[in-house]
């Protein structure tokens, strides 16, 4: 089943207010002298924004108080609220934010030392429908915004002003792919070296396979990192898996073979083990011959475990019985850590209807 744009189940964004998250810095500065203001005044919003973490327009000082009042009327600062925080015993932190249309979506701040990643979503919901995945159990109601995109950032960042955010992965809900004017558009803000100056190699984009997404991405965004849910290395599990597969393996692995070819960046191939379905020692070896085509590294990931879902967590000696083969067959594979499993945080548990354990925001 082919799934574009135009059919993931009418997925346009919002007719929503605008925003300045919205802006690039140069639209911010066309938009200011279009009220007759001088464009500097775009470049104090946008370090105040993006440099500082502030959210409110009466909280940005360098701008005249007359001036913020203005703002406050024409235009909001960020469109979007924290609605709820759960944090994890390992330091991850989920957020809720609730959208001006009333939707919601979830991200993820992970720390890693003096650093943090950014888990963000680029759809309310997803569209795809894999059946161990939370993210389209209750389907999907739109694309984000770039501004909403981006904003999840300057969230995470307003609560943890010390700690610099240097790695955004578009693993939360949703298929970036099929969002990727508003998703190219949000990694274009975050880059900007004025603003959160997010280098492109710190970014990585997880899609379940669209070849001509991928091939935009080569084209548009070279040095953005890619992964790829893959999940199964035969076609018909792997539909069996993700019930709106956009196509079968051998299309996928010719999109990347050109990917890499236009690039030359390794992909990343993600692999969630699904104990007694796609996590024996011929699974894997099945793996490695079908990735073993294109310059690659494999991140295993032992199942988080979803309500509703029919599948079970491997034991870790399956788990890293199965790297070991991917290994042994000459392909780079490691187990990537669990982060956030504690508060449905974890690769695969993010929701469109908010389930979790956290607490309000006050």
């Amino acid at each position: 089943m082919s799934i574009t744009t135009s059919t993931a189940a009418n997925v346009s964004a919002p007719e929503a207010p605008r925003a300045f998250t919205e802006f690039t810095l140069a639209e911010a500065r066309a938009w200011c002298t279009s009220q007759g203001w001088p464009a500097y005044r775009a470049d104090q919003l946008w370090q105040a924004l993006y440099r500082h973490a502030i959210t409110d327009y009466q909280a940005i000082t360098a701008v005249p108080a007359p001036l913020r009042a203005q703002l406050v009327t024409l235009l909001p600062l960020c469109s979007s609220a924290v609605s709820a925080v759960a944090t994890s015993a390992d330091g991850s932190e989920k957020r809720v934010l609730k959208l001006a249309d009333g939707e919601t979506v979830e991200s993820v701040w992970i720390p890693m030392g003096a650093h943090a990643t950014v888990c963000v979503s680029s759809q309310v919901g997803c569209p795809i429908g894999c059946r161990f995945c939370a993210s389209g159990m209750d389907g999907v109601a739109r694309n984000l915004t770039a501004g909403e995109i981006v904003e999840q950032i300057v969230h995470a960042a307003r609560a943890h002003p010390r700690c610099e955010i240097n790695n955004v992965v578009f693993m939360g809900m949703g298929e970036p792919l099929l969002n990727w004017a508003q998703v190219a558009r949000a990694i274009r803000i975050m880059n900007d070296p004025h603003g959160l100056c997010i280098g492109m190699r710190r970014i990585t984009v997880s899609t379940v396979g669209i070849p001509r997404g991928i091939l935009r991405l080569a084209e548009e965004l070279p040095q953005v990192n890619l992964a790829v849910s893959l999940h199964a290395a035969d076609d018909a599990l792997r539909r069996r898996l993700i019930p709106r597969c956009p196509c079968s393996n051998e299309e996928l692995l010719q999109a990347l073979r050109t990917y890499y070819a236009l690039t030359r960046r390794r992909v990343t191939f993600e692999y969630v083990l699904l104990h007694e379905v796609n996590d024996r020692v011929q699974d894997a070896r099945r793996l490695a011959a079908l990735v073993k085509t294109v310059p690659c590294k494999v991140n295993v990931i032992a199942y988080n475990e979803v309500p509703g879902a029919p599948f079970r967590t491997p034991p870790a000696r399956v788990v890293h019985a199965f790297v070991e083969e991917l290994c042994a067959r000459h392909v780079t594979a490691v187990a990537r850590r669990r982060k956030g499993g504690d508060i449905a945080a974890a690769c695969g548990q993010l929701r469109r209807t908010f389930h979790s354990v956290a607490m309000p925001v006050a």
